[in-house]
């Protein structure tokens, strides 16, 4: 380039007192989104078109599985019978022993609508229908096929041509007396019956009724129609028999238990006399406390309060003691004395700074003035040790008076310790003879209720309505599964997505850059089509490297790498004050991240402006710049650190840019580090700043090496190149962190190899069809010439 490009170089002897850092300048304004702003509506629609195949797979698979399974299984029909549970006043309460009249039940109703779910009245039904032995009552219709499935949706259901059911089902008198003869095995291969038909059956009550609805779903209308009449049919017998089942020993029971509670009283009574007239008790009820028992709770309360004032003057004595501020004791905050010789003291040397300002120190009333403040300050220091000694005397009569309280209790407690004893097994007897006289009258009570009530034994259930023999299947909802299993599936597929998304710990934009990693975005380098990875080199059949990957991506000065490239190069120049830095090292969190390909790009674009840039491979661990510009490795940087002082002998030049020079690493030494870490070092760096503008010095990894951090300490700032959509989030900030321990000043990072998708697309369209654009108005221009 012919034409040196000064724009971007300070004119120097002008005021930059208003240059500040890029950093600076963008600190509210980042390039990107702030991490304040909140999410868009675009940024979600983002992440769903990102993952929009996982969606939709998840979305095809999971509906197309419910929409087969759903026309596989095969049509359900219901059986509904119609019972009427009418609670009569009940006449007979259970307990352990006893049948008693009582109160209506509160879970009435909730244990018949449970007993309708009872397993042996399933099991009745079994053997009433003789299920076990029907095999149309498991049935095969579970393995129909979908074409079979469809042809029974979309066909007129079939008119049933039998006789309508009867108005009342027979149950088997001799349904009972099987279930008796039924072996242990027996009973357990029915349990699978038993089991299919609580898994059917729906009860369900109708709200402001004594109706109840016994439900049944089966494959089979007519199992479906039978079984649900079998279920009220079984369930009105069984009621019926547990009425009249208490009824015929309840005087019995009676009879008994009263006769049991009159000897058991008489026996109570003479035990309680006895044992009152061998202890010396009164026989009358407990109105109240003995004087004894009044004594020591009156000691009990002032042995709590003396213990307690003990405890508030101990506590108050060793935070006194603790505090070396005697001042900042609470008590002495508190006192009115130490408050009237402050504010005397106050007074005093106000009436003091009054007299000065017209007298000297040595006058005869400010002379007077300090004597009488040094003596209130005297007495305002004895004040505190004085409150202190005060607390020290109360804390040791409240000591006294503790010990002598807790004396007396202890003496009083062993004199009515046995007496309280007895009083409470007294008390004891008398409350357990008082429950049995109790528990007697209710007795006699329930015996004369049951001698009117006996004999009513008419049953609570009765049967309203029998089932019809259904038509028209109600079930399954298969539309309303697959659109069900479709929603789900929707829902289910882009929380899926989100989560991804959530778990990608990548660093993908530069959005991430200033959210994550607080660093300023210097720029983002899209991904081109046909770039390699970076580092590699394109290699001729011959063999040797021709053309370097890393010059050839800014080859097209219209591409949008290229802008990329030069909008770093602003980012850098603008990111010092007052001037441009000069060295500037370009280091990664780990390897393969585009370090080297961006130093060169860069030294490549500061060399464009007519600066003189030399560019240097530090990475003395795996060298690449030499590759990269297709030049010798026999001398370079360690060449100089090892005593060869011939500079010019190992800078060579870059043949597309003469302005660009290039110290290659030179033989690979044995201790990098070393030699990195050594003051040489240092004072090479010194040297070069002398004869060029800038210095672009590539590092290893800042990450798996030492060097980066060493060198970051010889620099005037750091570059960070993160690759985009592949390095971590942590890794990054470690980088950094590991940076600022040492001291670094860090420019920013440089986003590297990013993926341009649909919310960047903006970035690429723009300068390619400008330059496209521009092109083409310069070839008509010609063509027209």
């Amino acid at each position: 380039m012919s034409t040196q490009d000064n724009r971007l170089i300070p004119v120097a002897g002008l005021d930059r007192g208003l240059d500040r850092p890029l950093s600076d300048v963008m600190q509210n304004k980042p390039y990107g989104v702030s991490a304040t702003d909140p999410a868009t509506v675009k940024d979600y629609l983002f992440v769903v078109l990102k993952r929009k195949w996982l969606i939709l797979s998840l979305v095809l698979v999971v509906t197309s599985l419910v929409a087969i399974q759903s026309f596989r299984s095969p049509s359900i029909y219901e059986g509904q019978s119609t019972i009427r549970i009418q609670e009569k006043r009940p006449s007979i309460l259970a307990t352990d022993k006893l049948i008693i009249n009582g109160q209506n039940d509160p879970n009435f109703w909730g244990t018949q609508l449970k007993l309708l779910q009872n397993p042996a009245l399933a099991r009745q039904v079994v053997l009433t229908l003789d299920l076990q032995h029907n095999p149309s009552f498991f049935g095969n219709q579970s393995r129909a096929g979908l074409f079979d499935s469809l042809r029974r949706v979309f066909s007129k259901p079939k008119e049933n041509t039998s006789a309508p059911a009867p108005a009342g089902l027979s149950v088997a008198t001799e349904t009972e007396n099987t279930i008796k003869k039924l072996t242990p095995e027996e009973i357990e291969k029915l349990e699978a019956y038993e089991d299919a038909i609580i898994a059917g059956e729906t009860i369900e009550a109708i709200p402001n009724t004594n109706l109840v609805n016994i439900s049944y779903r089966h494959s089979d209308p007519e199992l479906a129609q039978k079984i649900a009449n079998t279920l009220a049919e079984v369930f009105k017998n069984y009621n019926l028999a547990i009425a009249t089942e208490g009824s015929t020993k309840a005087e019995d029971v009676l009879a008994k238990e009263i006769a049991k509670l009159q000897t058991q009283i008489q026996m109570d009574q003479e035990s309680q006399w006895n044992f009152a007239k061998n202890h010396n008790l009164a026989l009358t009820a407990p109105g109240g406390a003995s004087l004894d028992a009044q004594r020591l709770a009156t000691l009990s309360g002032q042995l709590l309060q003396a213990e307690n004032e003990r405890k508030e003057l101990q506590a108050q004595l060793e935070a006194a003691r603790k505090e070396k501020d005697p001042f900042s004791v609470p008590d002495v905050n508190a006192s009115a004395r130490v408050d009237k010789l402050r504010d005397r003291i106050s007074q005093l040397q106000e009436q003091r700074a009054a007299l000065l300002v017209t007298y000297t120190p040595e006058w005869p009333a400010v002379k007077k003035l300090d004597m009488q403040i040094k003596n209130l300050e005297a007495e305002l220091q004895k004040a505190p040790q004085e409150i202190i000694t005060s607390i020290q005397r109360k804390y040791e009569a409240a000591v006294s008076k503790e010990a002598l309280l807790r004396k007396s209790y202890e003496e009083q407690k062993g004199t009515t310790t046995q007496q309280t004893r007895d009083q409470i097994d007294l008390l004891a007897m008398s409350q357990k003879l008082e429950s049995n006289k109790q528990y007697l009258n209710t007795l006699l009570a329930r015996q004369r209720e049951l001698d009117i009530s006996n004999g009513n034994g008419a049953n609570e259930v009765s049967i309203e309505t029998y089932s019809r023999l259904p038509k028209v299947p109600v079930g399954p909802a298969r539309l309303r599964n697959v659109v069900v299993a479709f929603l789900l599936s929707l829902a289910a597929g882009v929380g899926l997505a989100f989560l991804l998304d959530f778990l990608d710990d990548t660093v993908k934009s530069v959005e991430d850059v200033d959210r994550y990693i607080h660093l300023p975005a210097l720029a983002l380098i899209p991904s081109g089509r046909d770039r390699r990875l970076p580092g590699t080199v394109a290699a001729t059949p011959s063999g040797p490297p021709s053309t370097s990957t890393a010059l050839a991506m800014i080859t097209d000065a219209r591409s949008p790498i290229t802008e990329s490239y030069r909008h770093l190069r602003t980012s850098l120049l603008l990111s010092s004050a007052g001037k441009p830095p000069k060295t500037i090292l370009i280091t990664s969190s780990q390897p393969a991240e585009g370090k080297t390909t961006t130093g060169i790009n860069t030294a490549f674009m500061l060399a464009q402006t007519g600066a003189q840039v030399l560019m240097i491979d530090c990475d003395l661990r795996r060298p690449r710049l030499h590759a990269q510009f297709g030049l010798s490795n026999a001398k370079g940087l360690t060449t100089w650190l090892s005593g060869e002082k011939n500079l010019d002998g190992l800078i060579q030049t870059c043949e597309k840019e003469p302005n660009l020079k290039v110290l290659t690493s030179g033989p690979v030494p044995p201790n990098p580090a070393e030699l990195i870490g050594s003051e040489e070092m240092r004072n090479f760096l010194t040297l070069l700043s002398e004869r060029y503008a800038h210095i672009i010095i590539d590092s290893p990894p800042a990450i798996s090496f030492t060097d980066a951090s060493i060198l970051s300490t010889m620099v005037d700032g750091v570059i960070l190149v993160v690759h985009g959509g592949r390095s971590s989030r942590a890794v990054v900030r470690r980088a950094k962190q590991q940076l600022l321990d040492v001291g670094a000043h860090i420019f920013g990072v440089v986003l590297n190899n990013v993926k341009v998708e649909s919310h960047d697309y903006y970035y690429s369209r723009y300068y390619s069809q400008y330059y496209e654009y521009d092109g083409e108005s310069e070839n008509e221009a010609r063509g027209t010439a």
